[in-house]
């Protein structure tokens, strides 16, 4: 009987607290029971409080409030204030008393801002790196800290994807509070694909980790389905992936080809798995039942590349992070950082050997479960550091290497590194050229404006900037260092599993998110103006919230007109003189996201970029203004005296 009364008490208790909750009461009762003044233990009260405070166990993070109770907090306006982080009171002598970390709770967590190198343009939020990634950190001379009494700034982590440490570390360092996605009060989204009605409710300055329909990028049959047509049009231009088949419809050609290279090896994927879930390879002698089955099977089937590189005589293949800030201009950046995964055992091209996965795969998925497999500590606890991963024959060490590791093995065995990277950021502008199209129709469906291109905008202001991706491509290369591209993950692995990854994948997600530029709210940082000092006397005015991303408002018709009239110019320097205030805003926006990329590097636009205007049906207004503007010189150009007045000066040339 008596325990039945007490589980009748605890349920009473549940339901007054989920009610107390509801109704905001339960967070005030909880600020209240802090700052109490202290109880002597002996006393019955002092029990009783200690027996109702046990549910009040927070999961604090750096002095920071949880993520958790900051979801369950009622929803009030975005612009709440910070509750003061320190109390101060005066004892009976007179002297201040400091009660701000015993009796206050948790300290707000701390926003820092990254002044932009134009005068007069609004700062974004500088998401640094942490100090247990043990990466070395950013510049931070441009750094300024957020007014501490100012808005609340939230991101939404939904439950649709993995919850990787590396990317919740790095927004509530970066001073974000967690908060349900259909709130719409955050600023950052990181989830699966925007739906049709979260992506039309966007505001301009919302940004969401994944484009609409890039599964035309991330989908191993849709993705050779765009490079298929790219090499119908532009022939060997376009061999930057082996030759496949989707299957079973064209089974019939797969199967004429097969006959007609008896030596070939080839590789069955199925269309959308990862991890090298259900991958073979065999050889064109195939039995009339595995044939039978293929026919009937739903994937892609390539030629296998029989003469991979080797290191140690093993297999290895890249991953390189590929970072997309927009379709349209197309801006892309690849991490100086990577990782190059090996597989465990020997390599050999042998008919007899190709059952063996750990050989012919170089998944981590794969790879991690073999003995031979050796965890790369990032040359922490080594006597050498600067070359941990190479052992004094020349094997590896470690069964994951860094993309500066294989750079020091290829100087080492007189290969040239630099050619076979720039052949790769090659293959990766053509790969995100050739989907431009799929991805732009998507786009248009999503927001339900099936005739407006990158030009569609949503009822609340989603525009072309509003979505961001990072994309993970996997690239093997052969003897001739030539890249071959593999598959690309639209949602490449973010895990910390070792010193390695924990370093690479942070300062990423850091990287991207202050490249993609987090504006915070105009009072966040007009707070304090004696303590920021920012440029309030610039040629262009200040953007507020609702403008603080660029885009085209023009028509089709009319920016067609005028990429037209650009194009035709002989030279970079006429092109400049045509510019008008949507051309040179354009580049600002360029050149300040390249101010504070880190350790992305631009791939696209380059001071090269004419050699592939020919992919586009018609090159856009956007990418003829960045083509220009890069064979005009670029960032450099903004160091002129000669600019229109309308053109923002730039005041700080230090990267960060």
């Amino acid at each position: 009987m008596a325990r039945r009364l007490r589980m009748l008490k605890r349920r009473r208790a549940f339901h007054l607290r989920r009610v107390m909750l509801a109704a905001g009461l339960w967070m005030k009762l909880r600020k209240r029971r802090r700052c109490a003044p202290r109880q002597n233990p002996s006393s019955p009260l002092h029990a009783t409080r200690k027996a109702d405070a046990m549910d009040d166990v927070e999961d604090v993070m750096e002095g920071a409030p949880s993520d958790d109770e900051i979801e369950q907090l009622p929803r009030g306006p975005v612009r709440s204030r910070r509750p003061p982080s320190r109390v101060v009171k005066a004892t009976a002598e007179g002297k201040p008393f400091d009660e701000g970390e015993v009796q206050c709770g948790p300290k707000p967590r701390k926003i820092v801002l990254l002044r932009s190198v134009f005068e007069g343009r609004p700062p974004v939020v500088l998401f640094s790196y942490t100090q247990a990634c043990c990466a070395e950190q950013r510049p931070m001379d441009r750094a300024v800290p957020a007014d501490e009494d100012g808005p609340r700034m939230f991101y939404s982590h939904t439950d649709a994807v993995h919850q990787y440490n590396a990317v919740i570390n790095i927004l509530r360092h970066g001073g974000l509070y967690r908060v349900r996605a259909e709130t719409n009060r955050w600023t950052v989204m990181w989830s699966l694909h925007p739906t049709p009605e979260q992506l039309r409710r966007f505001t301009p300055v919302q940004r969401a980790n994944h484009f609409p329909g890039s599964f035309h990028l991330g989908r191993k049959d849709l993705i050779w389905r765009n490079l298929a047509k790219m090499q119908q049009r532009f022939g060997k231009e376009y061999q930057i992936s082996p030759q496949g088949y989707i299957l079973p419809k064209a089974f019939l050609a797969w199967d004429a080809a097969r006959l007609r290279q008896p030596e070939a090896l080839w590789i069955w994927k199925p269309c959308s798995q990862s991890c090298g879930r259900g991958i073979t390879v065999f050889s064109s002698d195939v039995p009339e039942d595995q044939l039978r089955e293929l026919s009937k099977k739903r994937g892609i089937v390539q030629r296998y590349i029989p003469n991979p590189l080797l290191i140690g005589g093993r297999k290895f293949d890249m991953r390189v992070y590929v970072v997309v800030v927009s379709y349209d201009p197309l801006k892309v950046y690849v991490n100086d950082e990577g990782l190059v995964r090996f597989a465990t055992e020997p390599y050999s091209d042998s008919v007899d050997t190709l059952q063996s996965r750990m050989m012919h795969l170089t998944n981590y998925s794969v790879n991690k479960q073999s003995p031979a497999f050796v965890q790369n500590l990032d040359g922490q606890g080594a006597e050498d550091k600067e070359d941990a991963a190479i052992d004094e024959a020349g094997q590896p060490k470690a069964s994951k290497w860094s993309l500066t590791e294989l750079k020091i093995h290829f100087e080492r065995e007189g290969l040239n590194f630099g050619a076979m990277w720039e052949s790769m950021k090659d293959l990766v502008i053509k790969t995100l050229i050739s989907v431009e199209e799929p991805l732009k129709a998507e786009w248009c469906k999503t927001l339900g404006c099936e005739d407006g291109g990158w030009s569609a905008r949503g009822p609340g202001g989603a525009q072309r900037s509003s979505c961001y991706e990072i994309y993970g491509f996997d690239i093997l290369v052969d003897e001739t260092l030539k890249p071959w591209l593999l598959e690309v993950n639209i949602c490449p692995s973010l895990s910390s599993g070792s010193p390695l990854d924990k370093r690479i994948k942070t300062k990423l997600v850091a990287d991207v998110l202050t490249l993609v530029g987090v504006h915070p709210p105009t009072a966040l940082w007009q707070l304090s103006p004696d303590s920021v000092h920012w440029p309030v006397t610039g040629s262009l005015p200040i953007m507020d919230e609702n403008e603080a991303a660029s885009g085209c408002l023009l028509s089709e018709e009319e920016m067609a007109k005028r990429a037209r009239r650009i194009a035709s110019c002989e030279s970079p320097a006429d092109a400049l003189s045509l510019f008008d205030d949507i051309a040179w805003e354009l580049c600002v926006v360029a050149h300040e996201e390249d101010m504070r990329s880190g350790g992305l590097m631009r791939a696209f636009p380059c001071p090269h970029a004419a050699r592939y205007a020919h992919y586009w049906d018609e090159e856009s207004y956007c990418n003829i203004v960045l083509r220009k503007w890069q064979e005009a010189g670029g960032g450099a150009i903004f160091r002129s005296k000669k600019l229109p007045p309308w053109v923002p000066r730039q005041v700080c040339f230090n990267k960060t």
